[in-house]
C-alpha cells in the first residue's frame, strides 16, 4: 500500500524530527529572551559564578590544587585508593553545587514567595542600617547571618532582598527530597549534611564554600545551625564560619539579620520534639497538613480567615572579619589554635543577631503573660503589664515593632492571634491559658527573652 511505503514513512519521520527541532529551537529562543529581559529588570548585577553552569564549576573544583592536596592527604591517612576517593568527591560535588536558574528564581520564585508570604503574614522590614550597609565595599564578600525560627526564613529573607542581591543559602538535609531539592538548587542554594563525619566530605564542602566566598557570591547562613525547639537562641555552630573566615577574600563582611514571626507554622511540632515525644510519621504529618490547609481554605471562602500576624526581619550594621578576629592569621593556625578565636567570632555574631530579633506583638503578649505567672489573668492586668514592658523596651531602643506607632494596637493584635489559635481562652474580661497549649506561650516568650535578660535589666 502507498501509505505504508518506505518513502512515506521516511518522510513522516523526517517531518517529525524537523518539527521537534524547530519547536525546541523556538522554546530555547523564548527562554533566552525571557532570561535576558529578567536580567535587565534586576536592580543589581548577578555574580558571574552564580550563573556558571554546574558542570563547569564542578570541573574547576576538581582541578582546584587545594582540594587535590586535601584528597591526597586523606588517601595517605586512610589508605584508600585515589580513584575511589575521587569518585566520592564527584558525588559530593554533585550533591553540594547549586544549579542556579534565573527564570525559576526571579520569574517563579519571587512571585511565589510574595504570594505565599503576603497571604499568611504582614511582611515587614523593621530596622535596617541602610547608611552603613551602603558603605560596604563593592569588592567585599558579604554573608547574611541569621537566627533560625522557621523553614519560612529562606523565603522571607530572599523575598526581602530580591531587588538587591541574589543570596545563596546553606540548606540542611530536610530539603533533600523531591521536588524541594531541585527547587532550592535552582534558587542557588547549596546543601549541607549537618552531622556527617566523613573528612573527605568536609574537605569538598570547605573548598566549595571558600571558592564561593572568594568569588564574592552573597551567602546566607543560620548561626544556630538548625531550628530552635524552645524558641530561644541556640549556641552558635562554627563549621561554615571557619570555612569562610579562612577564604582568600579581599574583605569578608557579615550582616546580622534578626527574624521573628507572630506565628511560626511548625511551632507545635518543634515544641512536641522538645518535650521528648516521638516524631509523627510522614503519613500522619501529611494528613494533618492537608486538614490544616483545608481548614484555612474553608475559612477563607467564608471570609473568616485572618492572617498569622507579622513576619519581620531586621538588618543590623555590618561586621568585618578583620575586626572580629583582630586580624589574626587563621591560615597559619591549626584547629586547636583557631577554635578559641572562632568561638569568640561566633558569639559576637550571635549577639549581633540577637540584638536585631524583632519584638513582635505575640512575643510581647506572651512574655507579659509569663511574667504574671498565673493561669488566669484579667485582660486589664495583662494589658497594663504589656504596656509597661513596651515602654521599657522603647526607652532602651530595643527592636520593638511599632504597629502604626501604637502600644494599644500591639497588645490587641497579640491577644487576637493567641485567642484565635486557642492558646488563650477569653471568658468575659478574663483570659485563661489552655494547658495543652501552654508550652507555646513559653516558646514565643523565649524568642525575645535575651532582650530582657540580667545584662539588660540589671537584675
Amino acid at each position: 500500500m502507498l501509505l505504508l511505503s518506505p518513502w512515506v514513512i521516511f518522510g513522516v519521520g523526517l517531518g517529525l524530527l524537523v518539527g521537534v527541532w524547530l519547536l525546541r529551537r523556538w522554546i530555547r529562543r523564548r527562554v533566552y529572551r525571557a532570561a535576558v529581559r529578567t536580567r535587565r529588570e534586576l536592580g543589581f548585577h548577578l555574580n558571574p559564578i552564580t550563573v556558571t553552569r554546574k558542570q563547569k564549576l564542578k570541573r574547576e573544583l576538581v582541578e582546584d590544587p587545594k582540594l587535590q592536596s586535601l584528597v591526597q592527604e586523606e588517601c595517605a591517612r586512610t589508605g584508600i585508593e585515589e580513584a575511589q576517593a575521587w569518585m566520592r568527591v564527584t558525588d559530593y560535588l554533585d550533591e553540594i553545587i547549586p544549579n542556579f536558574n534565573l527564570l525559576t528564581a526571579y520569574r517563579f520564585g519571587k512571585k511565589a514567595a510574595s504570594m505565599l508570604l503576603r497571604s499568611f503574614y504582614r511582611v515587614r522590614i523593621g530596622r535596617s542600617a541602610e547608611a552603613q550597609l551602603n558603605r560596604i565595599p563593592r569588592n567585599a564578600s558579604v554573608v547574611y547571618v541569621m537566627n533560625h525560627r522557621s523553614n519560612a526564613d529562606y523565603l522571607l529573607v530572599a523575598f526581602l532582598l530580591a531587588n538587591r542581591v541574589a543570596i545563596s543559602y546553606a540548606v540542611g538535609e530536610w530539603a533533600r527530597i523531591w521536588p524541594l531539592e531541585r527547587l532550592f538548587k535552582s534558587f542557588g542554594s547549596f546543601f549541607v549534611r549537618r552531622k556527617f563525619r566523613d573528612p573527605l566530605y568536609h574537605a569538598v564542602l570547605e573548598r566549595y564554600v571558600q571558592r564561593a566566598v572568594e568569588a564574592g557570591i552573597t551567602q546566607g547562613i543560620f548561626i544556630e545551625g538548625g531550628l530552635s525547639r524552645d524558641g530561644a537562641l541556640q549556641p552558635p555552630k562554627l563549621g561554615l564560619l571557619d570555612y569562610m573566615a579562612r577564604a582568600n577574600a579581599k574583605d569578608l563582611v557579615f550582616i546580622p539579620v534578626g527574624i521573628n514571626y507572630d506565628r511560626v507554622v511548625e511551632d507545635s511540632t518543634l515544641v512536641r520534639e522538645l518535650s521528648g515525644l516521638p516524631r509523627r510519621g510522614l503519613r500522619v504529618n501529611f494528613r494533618r497538613s492537608a486538614f490544616w490547609l483545608s481548614g484555612l481554605m474553608f475559612r477563607g471562602a467564608l471570609g473568616r480567615f485572618y492572617r498569622f500576624g507579622y513576619a519581620i526581619a531586621n538588618f543590623g550594621p555590618p561586621l568585618s572579619i578583620g575586626d572580629l578576629t583582630e586580624n589574626a592569621d587563621l591560615w597559619g593556625m591549626d584547629w586547636e589554635e583557631r577554635k578559641p578565636i572562632m568561638d569568640s567570632v561566633a558569639h559576637k555574631l550571635l549577639q549581633a543577631v540577637g540584638d536585631q530579633i524583632p519584638i513582635t506583638p505575640v512575643a510581647m503578649v506572651a512574655r507579659s503573660w509569663m511574667q504574671l505567672e498565673s493561669p488566669s489573668v484579667s485582660r486589664l492586668d495583662l494589658r497594663q503589664k504589656a504596656l509597661e514592658t513596651m515602654a521599657w523596651a522603647t526607652e532602651r531602643n530595643l527592636p520593638l515593632y511599632m504597629a502604626r506607632g501604637n502600644f494599644q494596637r500591639i497588645f490587641e493584635m497579640g491577644v487576637r492571634v493567641l485567642t484565635l489559635r486557642g492558646i488563650l481562652l477569653a471568658d468575659g474580661d478574663t483570659l485563661k491559658s489552655d494547658l495543652a497549649k501552654a508550652p507555646l506561650l513559653s516558646y514565643y516568650a523565649n524568642s525575645i527573652a535575651h532582650h530582657f535578660g540580667p545584662s539588660r535589666t540589671g537584675e
